[in-house]
């Protein structure tokens, strides 16, 4: 069974946005080629539009096929890989597939780490969800340190009421309630 958090409303909204994310891609291979950067982009949109509206398979499919190509065009190490990686590491924690989650999103936080650092809002959403793939691997110390680390970083680059921030502080909270799910985003 597929299972979506949104609302009917949000689910039409992406749903459209999905229908865009398509013709963008299909336009974008007519012009430029398949294997232009546009379409990896546009593969990355619609792999997070269908995970979204709770489409894992073609979340994966799509996203898998945006990271081929950009592997292929950027190498393993380039810091365009790396929402793709945090889109599959999303994907792989929402079906309960941590140690795969934390696999993606390591080498996303490496890339992340050595190219443009680890004050950078991308590494704390990285450790965020990473330490969703360690709760959910009920290692609850080390999701609780990632999670810190997170939004340490957080605190530093937003306002305490912005959505990652509190986000992470409910996050923090379901280490100290075991049973209490993170809310993976």
């Amino acid at each position: 069974a597929v299972v979506s958090t949104q609302s009917t409303g949000e689910q039409g909204e992406t749903a459209k946005a999905a229908v865009l994310f398509q013709r963008a891609m299909e336009t974008n291979e007519i012009v430029f080629g398949r294997d232009h950067p546009d379409v990896a982009r546009n593969l990355n949109n619609l792999g997070r539009a269908f995970k979204e509206m709770g489409d894992y398979d073609g979340a994966k499919s799509k996203l898998t096929s945006a990271l081929q190509m950009k592997q292929k065009r950027y190498g393993d190490a380039h810091i365009n890989l790396v929402p793709t990686l945090m889109n599959l590491g999303d994907l792989f924690n929402l079906t309960k597939q941590p140690n795969k989650a934390r696999e993606v999103l390591s080498r996303a936080l490496k890339i992340t780490e050595k190219k443009i650092g680890m004050k950078h809002p991308d590494a704390a959403k990285i450790l965020r969800l990473l330490g969703n793939s360690f709760y959910l691997m009920g290692d609850l110390s080390t999701s609780e340190k990632l999670l810190n680390k997170s939004l340490d970083i957080l605190e530093q680059v937003y306002e305490t009421d912005h959505p990652y921030v509190l986000a992470t502080r409910a996050d923090l909270g379901s280490c100290t309630r075991p049973g209490a799910a993170p809310r993976i985003f």
